[in-house]
């Protein structure tokens, strides 16, 4: 998979992620949260997955500390906003 591939999905999760996150579907969002922690490492994208994993670690105890997640997905926020900004442009992507 390429890296503007990766850079796409792992954006998608991180959407997911929010989004059930904004449902106070803390289950799903967990489960997000790990899979774009995977995803973010296999393809070397290290900040998104701390990010990523620093939420996982907020939420495995259930509901977390608001304060403490807002920071962590500004930190998420962040790291997928520049993995974007340095993936290779698509064919479909306006440069």
């Amino acid at each position: 998979m390429c890296k503007d591939t990766a850079a796409q999905e792992i954006s998608l999760e991180a959407l997911g992620l929010l989004q059930a996150l904004l449902h106070h579907d803390y289950d799903e969002a967990l489960l997000r949260a790990n899979h774009m922690a995977r995803r973010a490492l296999q393809h070397d994208h290290l900040k998104v997955a701390d990010a990523a994993e620093k939420i996982e670690a907020l939420l495995a105890g259930g509901c977390p500390n608001s304060m403490e997640l807002r920071i962590a997905l500004r930190s998420l926020t962040t790291s997928v906003d520049r993995m974007q900004a340095a993936a290779p442009p698509s064919s479909g992507r306006p440069s």
